[in-house]
């Protein structure tokens, strides 16, 4: 009898994880996605762009809570469980989107980091930096610029904002129950 409870349990919990993980996987695919279109159409790095990916952080976010708390949790949410979801999924969206990066980086468009190089140094010699200093700058960031260091900031950036945006939407979906109706459960 225990071990059926132990196997149910444990059954429960590889739903409730895989639920997480899909929904970090939608999340990051959807965010890869934009993130293609935005290179392709060359809002990259504007504001638009910033509040798009803001909204799928909090749209995916606020519904995977809301589902895992009506679907798991019998409409019972905790702080910490909101906080938990959303950073997690987060932080598979990160792996996700980080895979993209490198994707795009080596096979899509190689020549974006040298590009990047070049762009960042025309602006340091624009501002008055002599060649020496630009020489020096180039050569401290080529090696901060490589596929591998995009993956790992995409990764962590992703996983950081979730956490923000999970701190903030998890005050809002978290449900307590009644404790004096918990506990006439058990008597019943």
């Amino acid at each position: 009898m225990e071990d059926i409870s132990s196997e149910k349990n444990f059954n429960i919990k590889k739903v409730k994880a895989r639920f997480v993980l899909n929904q970090g996987t939608f999340m990051g695919v959807t965010l890869a996605i934009i993130y293609y279109f935005s290179h392709l159409i060359g809002i990259m790095d504007s504001f638009f762009h910033n509040l798009l990916t803001w909204i799928i952080y909090a749209a995916f976010i606020h519904l995977a809570m809301s589902r895992y708390r009506d679907r798991f949790q019998n409409g019972m949410l905790s702080y910490g469980q909101a906080v938990w979801i959303g950073t997690r999924m987060g932080i598979f969206a990160g792996i996700i989107v980080g895979a993209y990066l490198f994707f795009y980086l080596k096979v899509i468009n190689p020549e974006y980091l040298s590009d990047l190089l070049v762009q960042m140094q025309e602006t340091y010699l624009s501002m008055g930096f002599s060649e020496d200093e630009v020489v020096q700058m180039s050569d401290a960031l080529s090696l901060t610029v490589s596929p591998l260091m995009f993956i790992i900031s995409g990764c962590l950036s992703i996983g950081f904002s979730a956490l923000i945006f999970s701190l903030i939407i998890g005050i809002f979906q978290r449900k307590k129950g009644d404790s004096f109706v918990d506990a006439m459960k058990d008597i019943e």
